[in-house]
Order: structure tokens, then C-alpha cells, then sequence
């Protein structure tokens, strides 16, 4: 039995909705759940899957949509449901504040906004008044307002992560999509959520840790806002006890703006790495700050830096050279063409980097905008030849969740790419974190199993506090027949080098 309920102009974030209908699938007696707003797209899916809805629905308005095998089990869900929507999970001990002025006064430390930008900007104010930190998942504000607001929060001494802001940790509460990683003595700014968390997670992974991961938003660094916060984030890190050297992440930005951050760094009493993905040695000499050029190089950096010894991840140029042959040698008839399917814009453009950097002679294609290392596709819809899609942009989520959320639209791509008989090379990324899919992996895994004539390249961005079990998501994938990469850049480095190896 199905039904859609519909609650007029209610808004929530996408994060929030998608993990209440995760909760209400698991339940007993529930053949499936679906929650969202009531865009034009979501409606079509629902549709799709066979429910009704009625056509006065409008974005503005909230969806539940439920499966029972019973009227009365129908209606047992939806009161969870309503439970779950009102923000307490059903725990009536839990007190629910409907606007930051009823928080209580030095109760709470941090504000996490998901609201659309027009309200989102007042409600930041009045917690920065409260003297909290603001971490502000919200994109749709403008470059002039975000820099108004950091500059607010600057001069009253807070932190102001965001606008579009999608990675934090601080206290070890991850955020958004971040992930939970061990405690150390590295503090990362970024103004790539992916990026940051990357470098985090492989901190982790070569044995330190991080104090907190401070997310700027992506256009912290352009030049109308500044590099407000990652100036003012740089400040307050260089004052605590606990973090012992600064990681600056982001991908290249205003030329200018990463110049004025460097030379801030300059003047800090703690070591800085900093990787600007795409910037070359000019911008990184004559400053104090430790420049690298991909993730891995640059949390590499830093483990050496607090640990004084040199860290081991990733294959040698000869394992990799080796592996790389053995997989080219294992293709058959026609198929010669890789496909990248990515979650993380920072990591499509690391290894975007990457095949440039391993295989020149290697003519890429992309949906993205404004990279030097692709050519741009035609339509992201299709894919030609070799192909690299940033499936976290706008191209993808504009009518739908981000797939680190929902992996429903990277699973349809991935079949898409497999009815491709040319098709014989497949990169994914994995991302990790509480608030991201509960399980990321296993609707790709029959697939695998079925297809073994595909070669699949993966890389588990995780920590080890993560829920998804960093280390079974590995096992899982090797068992289905992946090759799984140390990191980001390790899996980009390989895929090249098969590449290169079926081009000879």
C-alpha cells in the first residue's frame, strides 16, 4: 500500500530528509520509504515508482512517500515518520528550538544552517551574536553577502564555515559530509570539502591525527570574498595549544587571494603546508609555507612534519608500472576507454591532474567548467571516449540529491557506462562520513560481479570513526574484483598508467 503525504511549505535539507527515509526503510514491514521536497523531479520519481501525487504539490511543500504491507503499518510508519520530521526522533525528552534566539545562553558552541539563503544569513547573525561558530551548509548566497557575513563573524571573533561549506569536523563531530578522524596535532582549512577531508583521512591513515577540519566554503578564495575565513581560521589555529601545524587546502583560486594567504602565513608561529591544486612552484616560492601539488603530497607533508619520519602509502613507481600492465594485458576485443564517475569535485580535479601529469598524450573529456586538463563533453548526459564526470555538480544535482548522499544517480551512470562495449575501465571515489549513504557500496557490487570482463579502480576516502567501516568498504570491494587505491591520487596515477600501457 502506498501513499504520499504532503506538508505545504516545509522546508528541510536534502541530508536531513534522506536520512529519515533511510530510517523509515529499515523498518518492519516497509517495502520502501521516500522523503523529499516537492521539486519537479522528485515528483517524476515518485511517479515512477508508482505513487500519487496530487498535482497542486509545489517545491515549497515537504514529501513523505511510504510502501506498507498494510493500511495500519502504513499509518505506524507515517506517525514515525512525523516523528522523525519533527526533529526530536520520537524522544519527547529532547528539546526542539524553532529559532536560535531560544537557545540558551553559552549552552551551545557551534550553529549548523541548512536553510535557503534568504533566512540562512539572519539566523548566522544571531548566533554569532550569541558568540557561537557557524558552520552554513547553505550555497545560495552571493559573493557580497558571504563576505559581509565573514567579516561579521571574523570581527566578533567567531568562525564562519560556509556559505556552501561541505566538510567540517570540530570536538570530533563531523559535519555536513566530513568524517570522523582520530585526534592529532594537524589543523586543516580548506576551501574544498573533499580536498580537506582527503587530507585528513590519509593524516589519519599514515598514523597522526587533527585537531578539527575547518571547511571555508568553496569561494572563500575568490576575489571578491577574500579568503576572509581561511585568513581568519589560520589566526585561531596559530593561538591553540593542541594543533601543532596548519594544512591550507583548496583548489586554484584567485591568484591574488592565494598570494595574500600565503604571505599571511608568512607571519604565523606554527609550520603551514598548503596544496593549491593546479598551482605551480611560482606561487609557492619565496613563502615560509610548504607547497605541495596533489592530497596525498600534501597530508605526506605534514605527517613528516610533527612526526619527524617519512610516511609509506601508496604503490612504488614499479608495483605501479606493474599492476598497470597486468590490468591492460587482461582486456579483450574492443574495449579501450575508461570512465570516471566522481562524487567530489576536488577529486575529479586531482585526477583530472593526474592523467595529464601521467599520460599527456591522453585527450580527456568532462563535464566540468573551467579545467585546462579536458575537453568539455557535449552534454553530460553521454559520455565520449575517455571520460571524467564531476557527478557533485550542478549538471547532476541541480533536480536531485548529490550522490555522496543518494548513490541512485551514479548507479544509473555506472550501468550506462557498462552497456558501453568500449568501456573498459572504471574509476569511482567512495566518501565516507556519518551524514553521508549508510552504504555506498553495495548496489555496485552484483555488478562487478557480473562484469568481470571491466577493470574498476577504487579509492575509500574514510576514517576510522566512520559508521560505514572504512576497512569492510575496502574488503567488500576487493571481494567483488576492485582494485583499491590508497587514495585519490594513487587511484588517478594507475588509471593513467593502464591507459598509457592500452595506447602502446
Amino acid at each position: 500500500m502506498k501513499k504520499v503525504s504532503v506538508f505545504p511549505n516545509r522546508y528541510m535539507d536534502s541530508v536531513t530528509l534522506m536520512g529519515v527515509a533511510f530510517q523509515l526503510a529499515d523498518m518492519d514491514g516497509v517495502n520502501g520509504a521516500e522523503c523529499g521536497m516537492g521539486t519537479a523531479q522528485n515528483v517524476a520519481l515518485l511517479k515512477e515508482e508508482g505513487y500519487e501525487v496530487a498535482e497542486s504539490v509545489s517545491k515549497n511543500d515537504l514529501l513523505l512517500a511510504i510502501d506498507a504491507e498494510s493500511e495500519e503499518r502504513l499509518d505506524q510508519v507515517y506517525q514515525a515518520g512525523v516523528e522523525l520530521l519533527s526533529g526530536n526522533g520520537g524522544n519527547k525528552q529532547k528539546k526542539v528550538y524553532r529559532d536560535v534566539n531560544e537557545l540558551p545562553e553559552g549552552k551551545f558552541d557551534v550553529l549548523q544552517i541548512s536553510l535557503p539563503g534568504q533566512y540562512a544569513i539572519k539566523e548566522a547573525k544571531k548566533a554569532i551574536d550569541k558568540g557561537m561558530d557557524v558552520f552554513m551548509f547553505t550555497a545560495d548566497v552571493s559573493l557580497e553577502e558571504e563576505r559581509e557575513l565573514k567579516e561579521y563573524a571574523r570581527d566578533h571573533g567567531c568562525l564562519m564555515m560556509g556559505p556552501d561549506a561541505g566538510v567540517g569536523l570540530l570536538g570530533g563531530v563531523a559535519m555536513a559530509a566530513g568524517s570522523i578522524v582520530r585526534f592529532g596535532p594537524v589543523g586543516v582549512i580548506g576551501a574544498s570539502g573533499s580536498g580537506s577531508q582527503e587530507v585528513a583521512c590519509l593524516i589519519e591513515a599514515m598514523g597522526s591525527g587533527v585537531t578539527c577540519v575547518l571547511g571555508t566554503g568553496g569561494r572563500d578564495l575568490k576575489k571578491t570574498v577574500g579568503g576572509v575565513s581561511m585568513k581568519a581560521d589560520m589566526k585561531r589555529l596559530d593561538q591553540d595549544e593542541d594543533t601543532k601545524l596548519i594544512c591550507l587546502v583548496s583548489m586554484l583560486a584567485d591568484r591574488e587571494i592565494m598570494e595574500e594567504v600565503l604571505c599571511e602565513a608568512d607571519q604565523l608561529h606554527k609550520p603551514v603546508v598548503a596544496v593549491f591544486l593546479g598551482a605551480d612552484e611560482a606561487l609557492y616560492s619565496g613563502h615560509r609555507a610548504t607547497g605541495t601539488y596533489n592530497l596525498q603530497e600534501a597530508a605526506k607533508a605534514c605527517v613528516r612534519l610533527v612526526t619527524g619520519k617519512e610516511p609509506v602509502i601508496g604503490w612504488t613507481d614499479e608495483q605501479a608500472d606493474a599492476l598497470a600492465k597486468k590490468l591492460a594485458d587482461r582486456f579483450t576485443g574492443e574495449k579501450k576507454y575508461f570512465r570516471g564517475l566522481y562524487t567530489g569535485g576536488t577529486f575529479a580535479e586531482e585526477a583530472l591532474m593526474t592523467f595529464r601529469a601521467q599520460a599527456p598524450e591522453i585527450e580527456m573529456h568532462t563535464n566540468r567548467d573551467n579545467t585546462k586538463y579536458a575537453k568539455r563533453l557535449k552534454t553530460h548526459k553521454q559520455s565520449e571516449m575517455h571520460t571524467l564526470l564531476d557527478m557533485g555538480d550542478l549538471d547532476f544535482t541541480a533536480e536531485a540529491p548529490h550522490t555522496v548522499f543518494d548513490p541512485t544517480q551514479r548507479l544509473n551512470r555506472f550501468r550506462q557506462e557498462l552497456d558501453d562495449p568500449q568501456v573498459g575501465l572504471i574509476a569511482m571515489d567512495i566518501i565516507l562520513g556519518p551524514g553521508v549513504a549508510p552504504d555506498p557500496v553495495s548496489c555496485y557490487l552484483p555488478l562487478m560481479q557480473q562484469r568481470a570482463d571491466v577493470t574498476y579502480v577504487c579509492a575509500v576516502c574514510g576514517g576510522e570513526g566512520d559508521p560505514q567501516n572504512k576497512a569492510e568498504i575496502r574488503r567488500k570491494l576487493e571481494a567483488a574484483g576492485a582494485i583499491v587505491a590508497d587514495s585519490n591520487y594513487e587511484s588517478a596515477r594507475l588509471c593513467a598508467k593502464i591507459c598509457r600501457a592500452l595506447e602502446g
